[in-house]
């Protein structure tokens, strides 16, 4: 079978697409149980994130024959981001006819045109043949995605900082370029993490709730460190029950193996108490696997585990 005869491919339509494709995706989560967020609301906010084109960045694979999405490709790439992210998805029913591949090449190609250096692609664990996939198309693992989950709200210890070490947050502090710093060498060399310019986390300020972003300071009050948390809307929605958010934090290259990641999620979970959730995840990208173990060892565990796998692209 020629692909290339059988299925039309074609640019997105955000206008007429939206509705198929978030039926496709949530598809072909029910079937591969990756733990993507394939909801409404996350979808429609992909449309809109920075650098993203989505009639230009996106591919979309139809039967000849038929008007049934089967197949979709992305690829995002934040402003000054050297690093592009794809995703493919294919119909449980579609697969192995090359549907995987095509989209592929569309992806490359598009990723080269917008000036990236390599592109990304995550695949979970168990996911074995989207991980045979890519490696069959050249990428290499570099790190790991992990959602840990805590549900035994209570049974955290209080957070211990170690003598000369501080935390401030955010709304306390209001130095816009510390937080750059802390944010930048904080998760410094970290593979899932870009630069952040002082003007683009400028505009971000606003949507974040600044009593939950902690500044971590060594002795003699240099920047050490970050965390943010909050209570989710989104994701007590999806949940059903009330959820918080912790992005893992970053410390700086020079204080990470000191063990400053514990008491910085400790601070986190602290401030989040009050606000009653019922569950606790937090998101960590390309952290060794000591402070994965540390973070096991609060009592979060595992949730969803993805690899990191990386493509050169050939100038």
């Amino acid at each position: 079978m020629n692909p290339a005869n059988t299925f039309t491919y074609r640019h997105f339509d955000p206008q007429h697409d939206f509705t198929a494709l978030m039926t496709l995706l949530q598809i072909v989560e029910q079937t591969d149980q990756d733990g993507e967020d394939v909801s409404e609301a996350m979808l429609r906010e992909q449309l809109i994130w920075p650098g993203h084109d989505p009639m230009h960045d996106r591919w979309v694979v139809f039967p000849s024959d038929s008007d049934a999405l089967i197949g979709y490709g992305v690829v995002f790439q934040g402003p000054d981001d050297e690093h592009a992210d794809v995703h493919i998805a294919v119909h449980p029913q579609w697969r192995l006819y090359g549907i995987g591949s095509q989209l592929l090449n569309h992806l490359l190609a598009r990723a080269h045109e917008k000036g990236a250096q390599d592109v990304r692609a995550y695949a979970t664990v168990q996911n074995s043949a989207a991980r045979a996939f890519l490696s069959a198309h050249g990428f290499e693992p570099v790190a790991m995605y992990t959602r840990m989950l805590a549900t035994e709200i209570h049974g955290f210890p209080i957070a211990r900082m170690p003598s000369g070490f501080t935390v401030r947050s955010y709304d306390q502090v209001q130095q816009l370029d510390l937080l750059v710093e802390a944010m930048n060498r904080g998760y410094e060399g970290l593979w899932g993490h870009r630069h952040v310019e002082r003007e683009e986390l400028g505009k971000w300020i606003p949507q974040f709730i600044q009593e939950g972003i902690f500044l971590l300071f060594a002795p003699g009050g240099t920047v050490a460190g970050m965390c943010r948390a909050e209570m989710s809307e989104h994701l007590t929605s999806l949940r059903g029950v009330p959820t918080a958010l912790i992005d893992a934090p970053g410390i700086v290259p020079e204080y990470r193996e000191t063990g400053l990641h514990v008491p910085l999620v400790l601070t986190a979970v602290q401030w989040l108490i009050p606000q009653a959730p019922a569950r606790i995840e937090m998101e960590s990208w390309g952290d060794a696997l000591s402070t994965l173990a540390s973070y096991r060892g609060l009592g979060f565990t595992p949730m969803q585990e993805a690899i990191s796998y990386r493509r050169a692209l050939t100038k």
